[in-house]
């Protein structure tokens, strides 16, 4: 059961896939080219706990994860892998980019074999009720989260901190609709096995009984838990989840912390994009190697200010084959000062179009105490005193910078 494979998922978007190969030929559906795989990723058989199903994980491994054998990782995990796990692997590594979560392993759970039925088993699985429909009272599956949940905790968990060094006290769980029903039922159940639950629109028809029974119990929950809905919902789907908030909002149990979201323009699975990168960010915010707001790019001064320089041709010489000898000289000029500048430090960045293009324009970033001083310094370049070029000061930071004054 330890053997790997690669997980061949042909995506359409993912920035941490490999690269694509271009190849002649118009005739693309008659011709078979490489999927796209996700770097970093493997797929894990787990040992049959269930004649009828058997578990396989998806599993998403950190930047540094070879690099550092003896480190143990957070791990989310994440309901519906077949479908989701792509999504938050993506989520994940451009919170990951901004410093504003944790490196984590990111484990979809699925269904390994050919062909299985992913709606019925995620159904049996993630719904703690048995579903009927219909005047005859047809099942749909459902009542099987607790099992669900105990080959979680008894075989997952297990193999995962064995197999991947993941951290005990770092675990999340991330789910939409039935799987933010089973994330929240997981919570209610046993609120002390995750550190953290972002639960996506759920379908919380199935916890109301479940809520009370925990809240009547008088635990507390360390973890955080993160809840949302899409605004444009089915009234009767968005209206439950906006009560089941308010129930939340008032309760004491909550220790680690509690969120809830109502994400505008959106339905039942547009939400979820969203709801998980807000909710994995709010869960791991604790342990997030930076939060608020990014710092300077360019470093901190606080007696000086960054302003944007925007040069741009006056209307008479957007073409430089109208311009005469001695404004080709003053833009050549003009260009020089700048590198001059640059190089000296007194400016931070320049950007301008390249040698050969018939228009001439140019930005620079730099600091400077006030705006006039930026403006005194855009005046006396050649190409602005020549009457070739005009400009605009921006401030960027400050106390203008928001009104673009």
């Amino acid at each position: 059961m330890r053997a790997i494979k690669a997980l061949g998922l042909c995506l359409a978007c993912v920035s941490m896939a490999g690269g694509i190969v271009a190849e002649g030929g118009t005739d693309s559906a008659s011709r078979a080219y490489p999927p796209q795989i996700l770097r970093d990723t493997e797929i894990r058989v787990l040992p049959r706990t269930r004649p009828d199903r058997q578990y396989q994980l998806h599993i998403g491994l950190p930047a540094s994860f070879k690099a550092n054998p003896t480190k143990k990782y957070p791990v989310v995990f994440v309901t519906d892998g077949y479908y989701d796990f792509p999504l938050v692997l993506a989520t994940y590594s451009n919170l990951s980019y901004d410093r504003t979560v944790p490196e984590a392993i990111v484990v979809g759970l699925g269904y390994a074999g050919d062909n299985p039925d992913y709606e019925r088993l995620r159904m049996d699985d993630l719904m703690p009720m048995a579903l009927l429909v219909g005047r005859a009272g047809n099942s749909a599956g459902g009542g099987q989260a607790d099992r669900f949940l105990d080959m979680i905790e008894t075989v997952a968990i297990p193999f995962l901190e064995r197999e991947y060094r993941a951290d005990p006290g770092h675990r999340m769980l991330v789910g939409c609709s039935s799987g933010g029903l089973f994330a929240l039922y997981a919570l209610f159940t046993r609120p002390h096995l995750l550190k953290g639950y972002v639960a996506a629109s759920p379908f919380v028809s199935e916890l109301w009984q479940y809520e009370d029974e925990f809240a009547r119990s008088g635990e507390t929950v360390d973890a955080r838990v993160f809840l949302s809905t899409g605004e444009f919902e089915p009234p009767s789907y968005h209206n439950s989840i906006l009560l089941f908030d308010q129930r939340l909002s008032a309760r004491k149990y909550f220790k680690g912390g509690y969120r809830f979201l109502n994400i505008e323009n959106m339905r039942h699975v547009g939400e979820k994009a969203e709801a998980f990168t807000q909710g994995l960010q709010y869960v791991f915010e604790a342990t997030a190697p930076e939060s608020g707001v990014s710092a300077e790019r360019f470093g901190a001064d606080p007696t000086r200010e960054v302003y944007e320089i925007v040069f741009s041709s006056l209307p008479p010489f957007r073409d430089k084959s109208q311009w005469s000898p001695d404004q080709l000289d003053a833009m050549s000029r003009h260009r020089q000062s700048l590198e001059e500048q640059l190089k000296a430090g007194k400016i931070i960045m320049i950007l301008q179009t390249p040698d050969g293009n018939a228009k001439e324009f140019s930005s620079v970033l730099m600091r400077a105490k006030d705006r006039d001083e930026a403006g005194r310094f855009a005046a006396a370049e050649p190409a602005v005193s020549s009457g070739l070029v005009t400009f605009e000061v921006i401030p960027l930071t400050g106390s203008h910078a928001s009104q673009g004054k």
